[in-house]
């Protein structure tokens, strides 16, 4: 049963996951490429596709390290799979790279709160987040989040207010002096700035749509369920427990604030509906069921069958 096999942490999940990824990426992007196959070509899909990979193992260190779910991979999958649903995402090679950095961004943001070495990692947040805005310009939204992180961590000072200006400023002179060595021009701020697209055309099609509204079903599923459960979070854990909300609505901005809606933005915001999904699951082991409460199961077991076999089934739309 996937309930049992997924809600422990073993190294055959990850094998399973990682083979899962290579060949929603080998059907999505490759078979889906009309461009004659080179090897430079070979070795950009293959470096995508270990950064897929990688992200899906950098999104696993970072609940594990943060503690934002129990120790299984139901997180993980939960990725993996939606991130399958939409094969158009490995088309998209920089929005993969702008999610990869904003997940470096993400495991810094969320241990912020820890008050350990907390200069270090806002630095390091603003940093990530200034990279990924190369790739994606609205990636630069993350910049909120981290604020409220700075925020609602206890000892700030208005030093550290500072810090994530200097991380920005930081990157933008140093790839500005990289653009006049290389290019000899100063003026890259013109091509940085993406404008803001609300054409949705592209989401007619059944293969884009029907993912992006099973994914977006689960959001709000498990997302309203989350805002309903804040007056009963204890008041040490509620910091965290509403970053990640704060986070997933920032993603949603992120994804819509894009120059060109093909449905691989939604990638944005796959990572915190994956842990908001599964915090729900889990839930159900502390409140209203018992620990072998037969409808607990069934309903566990449903919705991961569903959410593990729905990729093949979109793969024909």
């Amino acid at each position: 049963m996937l309930t049992s096999f997924f809600g422990k942490s073993k190294p055959v999940n990850y094998l399973i996951l990682g083979a899962f990824i290579i060949v929603g990426y080998l059907l999505g992007a490759v078979s889906g490429s009309s461009i004659v196959i080179t090897p430079i070509l070979l070795l950009d899909h293959g470096f995508f596709m270990a950064l897929s990979i990688l992200s899906m193992l950098l999104l696993d260190f970072i609940i594990r390290k943060n503690h934002l779910t129990k120790n299984n991979t139901f997180v993980i999958l939960f990725f993996t799979c939606f991130l399958v649903m939409l094969p158009v995402i490995f088309l998209q090679h920089k929005i993969l790279l702008a999610n990869a950095f904003l997940l470096l961004a993400l495991r810094r943001i969320m241990s912020i709160r820890s008050d350990k070495n907390s200069s270090k990692k806002i630095l390091d947040a603003s940093i990530w987040i200034t990279v990924a805005s190369f790739f994606y310009f609205w990636s630069l939204l993350f910049f909120i989040p981290l604020f409220i992180a700075v925020i609602q961590k206890p000892n700030t000072n208005y030093k550290q207010i500072l810090i994530p200006f200097t991380g920005f400023m930081a990157v933008l002179i140093i790839n500005t002096a990289y653009q006049l060595l290389a290019n000899d021009s100063l003026f890259w701020f013109s091509n940085w700035q993406e404008a803001i697209s609300f054409d949705f055309s592209k989401y007619n099609s059944a293969s884009v749509l029907v993912p992006i509204t099973v994914i977006l079903a689960f959001y709000i599923w498990a997302g309203v369920y989350r805002i309903l459960k804040i007056s009963i979070i204890p008041l040490k854990e509620r910091p965290n427990y509403l970053l990640l909300l704060y986070l997933s609505i920032t993603a949603l901005f992120v994804a819509l604030a894009g120059p060109e809606k093909t449905g691989a933005e939604i990638l944005f915001v796959l990572a915190p509906i994956a842990i908001i999904t599964t915090n729900y699951i889990e839930n159900f082991d502390t409140e209203r069921y018992v620990e072998k409460d037969v409808s607990e199961f069934w309903f566990k077991e449903i919705m991961l069958w569903m959410v593990v076999i729905l990729p093949f089934v979109f793969l024909f739309l």
